[in-house]
């Protein structure tokens, strides 16, 4: 393997984030991207290394949230959304801190020592790179049919997750039409951005399930954080149990349906027609008569 871009790092959060720490709602106050910072290697040289398709070795421990967004066009920084292909790939000689791959799309990101919880939307797949780990977007795995290392994998219906690591923005931006099934708890973000397909949940999520949902169905066996279906567009989120408050703050279109929530105006709980209580019963397989004892939160 050839290192295009090799760097030394000690613990530097944000490395090879393409967000640059979410640059546009900050303006530069937590993050500048030309601030060198690896090596004299400012954060900005490391993306745009990524986006054209080189190969970036840090030698040393990366921080929290290396590869966020890995793989991404951002509309938000000028780009046409959806994926980067040929996006280089990260190698890392060392640890790295958490929330790594957060929303990442394309390309995979390899660590050779410990990888800090909770985790991004990756998952592990076979290492073609002896003495790492290799680690790939879930939303790709899902989206190509990718093999991955059990106790997950892949069949007929999408991609089955039971290795009981706990993730941020599991299927994060998803245009496909399977179906995520993880088992166990989520952590923030469960859905960001998803245009189509399913993710089953059968714990809880964290905060944000849904946020910028534009289609697809999320379903939650347990509960979820503030914030479920923030600005969200279309789509579903069924939730067994609480939604939390806030529930579809800034919403636009779409539904969420849960037992329990605070929808925060102008969204409003409202009583599921007969036709929504017979989907709430098959979807979350409760009985019609409990069925109607669940709310329906949209404009």
């Amino acid at each position: 393997m050839i290192a295009l871009l090799q760097i030394e790092a000690a613990g530097e959060s944000c490395l090879g984030d393409s967000t640059f720490d979410f640059y546009w709602q900050h303006q530069g106050s937590r993050l500048n991207p030309d601030k060198p910072v690896c090596s004299g290697i400012s954060y900005r040289k490391i993306v745009e290394a990524l986006r054209l398709g080189e190969t970036v070795k840090i030698s040393g421990n990366a921080g929290s949230r290396l590869g966020s967004s890995l793989g991404v066009d951002l509309m938000r920084l000028g780009g046409r959304g959806g994926p980067l292909e040929g996006t280089g790939r990260i190698v890392v000689d060392g640890d790295v801190g958490s929330r790594m791959g957060i929303s990442m799309l394309r390309s995979a990101i390899y660590v050779s020592g410990k990888v800090e919880p909770p985790l991004g939307n990756v998952l592990e797949q076979e290492s073609d790179l002896s003495g790492y780990r290799k680690f790939i977007s879930i939303t790709e795995a899902l989206e190509k049919g990718l093999p991955v290392l059990e106790p997950n994998l892949q069949d007929d219906r999408g991609l089955a997750i039971s290795d009981g690591l706990l993730r941020d923005t599991l299927g994060a931006r998803n245009p496909a039409d399977g179906v995520i099934r993880l088992k166990g708890d989520a952590g923030m973000s469960t859905g960001i951005l998803m245009h189509s397909g399913r993710i089953e949940v059968s714990g809880s999520t964290g905060c944000n399930t849904g946020v910028l949902l534009r289609g697809g169905r999320i379903v939650v066996r347990g509960s979820t954080g503030d914030f479920t279906g923030a600005e969200m567009r279309g789509g579903e989120i069924f939730v067994a149990d609480d939604a939390g408050s806030y529930a579809c703050a800034k919403i636009r279109g779409g539904a969420v349906y849960a037992r329990r929530g605070k929808p925060l105006p102008p969204a409003k709980a409202h009583q599921p027609s007969s036709s929504e209580q017979t989907l709430l019963a098959r979807t979350l397989e409760i009985s019609p008569l409990y069925a109607m004892m669940y709310q329906k939160f949209s404009l």
